[in-house]
């Protein structure tokens, strides 16, 4: 079951979804990114780690590195054998210090506003889950859906599970429409990116957040909303 985690009298009362990606639309930067500059900022990661993350996403955005590759050479460089908890931690003091300055209040906007008239509301993000839930806990956003990691028994990194991309984002948006027995006419979906396509394309109402030259075309020819 998708949404178990909300009472059955909220459950009762949902008429629509509003589902967000994260990294450039609920934020106006990429979370990764963020987190990994305020790793460096607190000396937990060498300066040079920064930069070749940046490299890493110049060459995903402008090269052709594919994401399943990206989030593999980002967590074999930097997160592989590290403590979960350890970065947990640091996530939450992220969060405290300096998160809210990133906030894309155009998005945050429509997020406060759905919540108001009682959708379900829910991140479906690329970023790391150990980044994503946090976050979604920050903004007051019951659900949240992520890209996975594995943990051994020592609660170590140890290999990247589960990449979702714009595909799963589409089949969860469904499956959790379905469960609850919404139409797909009332469901909202917000991104910027052409890889979330397939997800702002099943959605009954699809909003294009920040757009890229790329995605500003698009949503012309679609008559999609820009925020």
């Amino acid at each position: 079951m998708i949404a178990n985690n909300l009472g059955q009298n909220t459950l009762k009362k949902l008429k629509a979804i509003s589902a967000f990606d994260l990294d450039h639309t609920l934020i106006e930067a990429n979370s990764s990114l963020l987190f990994f500059h305020y790793l460096v900022r607190k000396r937990l990661l060498h300066p040079t780690s920064l930069l070749r993350t940046i490299l890493y996403s110049l060459k995903h955005h402008f090269f052709n590195l594919g994401l399943e590759e990206l989030h593999a050479r980002v967590f074999d460089r930097f997160l592989k054998g590290r403590s979960l908890q350890m970065i947990e931690d640091q996530v939450e003091q992220f969060l405290k210090e300096e998160f809210y300055r990133y906030i894309y209040f155009p998005s945050f906007a429509r997020l406060r506003r759905a919540q108001h008239e009682g959708h379900l509301t829910i991140i479906l993000s690329n970023s790391p889950s150990f980044i994503v839930g946090p976050i979604a806990r920050y903004l007051g956003v019951p659900l949240w859906s992520a890209s996975e990691y594995k943990v051994d028994k020592k609660g170590v990194l140890e290999a990247v599970k589960s990449i979702l991309v714009g595909e799963g984002k589409a089949d969860y948006l469904k499956r959790l429409a379905d469960e609850h027995g919404i139409d797909m006419s009332h469901v909202y979906a917000y991104s910027d990116s052409p890889l979330d396509l397939p997800f702002l394309d099943v959605a009954g109402t699809p909003v294009v957040v920040n757009p890229t030259k790329k995605m500003r075309q698009i949503s012309s020819e679609k008559s999609w909303e820009v925020i």
